[in-house]
């Protein structure tokens, strides 16, 4: 490709491979494209969701860990975590997000420790890539201005 820088590349062959492991999915995709539009979108949106997700997941944590489940409570969680890591393409956290929050809707409080298990794995996976793309992303947004400029 003209223009396209070997970090770029690199960049692009890891989404790639997220992809093929189902780790991310088209919504990954989709949002890149519209850094077109909107410069900065991928660095932003990821940066806020990890804030976000970290903060959900202490807070299903304690939930979880109370005498008493709040499952109205826990539910909402699952529900917004699932929304938010399936918009930035995160497939298979949603999915273990699904299973906490159908755990949770049936009142199943062995379900819910099972089901937060799996997003608390899948969210540290995701986290790991996630950051790993967030650190190309810096990179190559300090290389784009000197390549400009040449």
């Amino acid at each position: 490709m003209a223009g396209t820088t070997p970090l770029t590349e690199q960049l692009n062959n890891f989404v790639r491979s997220l992809r093929e492991q189902g780790i991310l999915d088209y919504h990954f995709d989709e949002m890149k494209e519209l850094e077109s539009q909107t410069p900065c979108l991928v660095i932003e949106a990821l940066t806020m969701f990890l804030r976000d997700a970290d903060a959900a997941i202490a807070d299903l944590f304690r939930l979880l860990g109370a005498p008493l489940i709040n499952y109205p409570k826990v539910t909402e969680i699952a529900y917004q975590l699932k929304g938010s890591s399936a918009s930035i393409g995160g497939c298979r956290m949603a999915d273990a997000c699904c299973v906490l929050r159908n755990a949770s809707v049936a009142f199943n409080k062995d379900g819910c420790f099972t089901g937060f298990d799996m997003v608390r794995r899948e969210y540290l996976q995701l986290q790991e890539n996630l950051n790993h793309i967030l650190q190309m992303e810096h990179a190559i947004k300090a290389i784009e201005p000197r390549r400009r400029s040449q």
